[in-house]
């Protein structure tokens, strides 16, 4: 059997870009290594989504699940990623700490906010704010991000709107699912021009669930701001011209967690996983991956990338495949940074990819490198357009010049559903 290297880079995918003639991130980054393995791989774009996929959808789909019939939103995802105890019936969100002026959100994102600050703010929240006839759990995981669950005698709902404004959520009624029953499927839209107006959460349905889980989050909405609107944290950050981290915004509500086949199980191969993000982690426990620990990001990419290489290289003899979350792009392209966003895949390609290439045998290894979505620099949203994929060592190369979005769509694998890739790896591997 031939190992396995899935490596998918956040976001990296990208629209034309007026500000460097047209061009995407890629074409415009200097990434000899990537390039290395286009040049002698076969290649494609894949179609994620039929709708602009978020992270986790996307992941679902790249690993071979139908969104449409498993998804169940990506507040269970958060919750188990994130460590926070989470059964079928609580109702799950994921957070981000943002900043607000009256009504006015201000940033989405409370900039800057270091993990140490974070949890001071978690434990001021979870020690003065209770809710009525609720319990919670809240967890800031990683940067500005956080998760929510609610715990309840009456039933929740995950019919509930969100109050991060570059968020709306829809419901998408299906007719089958694992479970063999009808049900609704939750998929957030990112919106490009999102109104910057403090919402309440209010319900999506007429149940009294719906209106009790609204109320809920209505509840810990408002007292967690008050909490910390007075918080020395955000009075220092104030004083030192950072966005104080004032308000707890919420998306992507859900009750239940997805049925997911072991992947392990299913094709016989030992899979192991490191990524960066609560979302992503817990997919790769509930696909059945051992999740390999990796250190937080520390924005130094060097660094980053090195430790991840030989994180990767150090466990290589152990499992049969690896799935490979590498941040970065995405994080630039929604701040619409095409030069950082170049820059990070730069740095992806020196500080992971040519170390990897020298140290791994080339001829008994699959490489395969991919994008979870497209997001658009210029626009600063993803979009459903096609993300290109390499498979290097998969056969006769197609001779594709480079790794991006327009030469890959003329290599030999054509455009194919991203569902679709992971029953042909596991054919290349054995």
């Amino acid at each position: 059997m031939k190992k396995l290297l899935f490596i998918v880079i956040d976001g990296g995918a990208d629209t034309p870009h007026p500000d460097i003639n047209g061009r995407t991130a890629f074409e415009a980054a200097n990434i000899p290594n990537i390039d290395f393995l286009a040049r002698n791989g076969r290649n494609g774009v894949l179609r994620i989504l039929p709708v602009p996929p978020e992270s986790d959808e996307a992941v679902l789909s790249l690993l071979g699940y139908d969104v449409f019939k498993v998804y169940t939103g990506r507040g269970p995802l958060e919750a188990v990623g994130g460590g926070v105890r989470f059964k079928d019936g609580d109702l799950a969100l994921r957070c981000n700490f943002g900043t607000v002026e009256g009504d006015t959100i201000v940033n989405i994102r409370a900039g800057g906010l270091t993990p140490k600050e974070a949890k001071e703010l978690e434990r001021a929240i979870k020690q003065y704010v209770s809710l009525t006839d609720a319990e919670y759990e809240f967890k800031a995981t990683a940067g500005y991000r956080g998760v929510l669950v609610i715990k309840s005698r009456e039933e929740l709902s995950p019919k509930i709107s969100n109050t991060h404004p570059a968020y709306k959520l829809h419901f998408f009624d299906v007719t089958w699912s694992r479970d063999g029953f009808i049900k609704s499927i939750p998929l957030s839209e990112a919106l490009s021009e999102p109104v910057l107006k403090l919402q309440k959460c209010v319900p999506l349905e007429k149940s009294k669930a719906a209106a009790t889980s609204a109320r809920l989050v209505n509840e810990f909405i408002e007292k967690s701001r008050l909490v910390l609107e007075t918080h020395p944290i955000n009075k220092r950050r104030v004083k030192e011209g950072k966005p104080p981290a004032n308000i707890v915004l919420v998306r992507d509500a859900g009750t239940a967690l997805p049925k997911l086949y072991n992947l392990s199980k299913t094709f016989g191969v030992r899979w192991a996983s490191f990524v960066d993000m609560p979302v992503e982690r817990g997919i790769a426990q509930l696909t059945g991956m051992d999740v390999i620990p990796i250190p937080p990001l520390s924005g130094d990419a060097r660094k980053d990338m090195t430790i991840r290489v030989l994180t990767l290289l150090k466990n290589l003899n152990f499992y049969d495949a690896f799935y490979i979350h590498l941040k970065g792009p995405d994080e630039f392209a929604h701040l619409k940074d095409i030069e950082g966003k170049i820059k990070s895949i730069e740095a992806i390609d020196e500080y992971f990819f040519r170390p990897l290439l020298k140290n791994i045998d080339l001829m008994n290894t699959i490489v395969v490198v991919t994008c979870d979505h497209t997001t658009s620099t210029e626009k600063g949203i993803h979009t459903n357009d096609p993300v290109p994929i390499t498979i290097f060592g998969s056969g006769l190369p197609d001779h594709i010049p480079e790794f991006s979005e327009k030469s890959c769509s003329k290599g030999s694998l054509g455009s194919t559903d991203g569902r679709r890739l992971m029953g042909y790896l596991m054919k290349l591997i054995k």
